[in-house]
């Protein structure tokens, strides 16, 4: 299963504060073979996770040029899928009954 996510690209402190787009595509492949159990899923999926963000400063672009997948401008060319996580703030909510 092969799945795209985007990834700010601010690992370092001296661009944190930086103005301007920075985001990069992280490829997630994990390996759905042998029928594994849901528990076993999700160990393979936050394996595949953390190899992605320690080689997150990659580009995709590179990843694509090394690869030379056949392309389609119909379509992203090592991924079909994209997986958006945002951490939102949170907000004590004081409320009275």
């Amino acid at each position: 299963m092969v799945v795209g996510t985007a990834i700010a690209n601010r690992n370092r402190r001296e661009i944190e504060g930086l103005i301007g787009c920075f985001v990069n595509a992280l490829v997630l492949r994990t390996d759905t073979s042998s029928n594994p159990t849901f528990t076993e899923l999700v160990r393979r999926v936050r394996r595949t996770a953390l190899d992605a963000y320690a080689h997150e400063d990659l580009p995709f672009e590179k990843l694509v040029d090394d690869l030379q997948p056949n392309r389609d401008l119909n379509y992203s060319p090592l991924f079909q899928i994209v997986f958006v996580y945002r951490m939102l703030q949170h907000h004590r909510l004081n409320c009275r009954i």
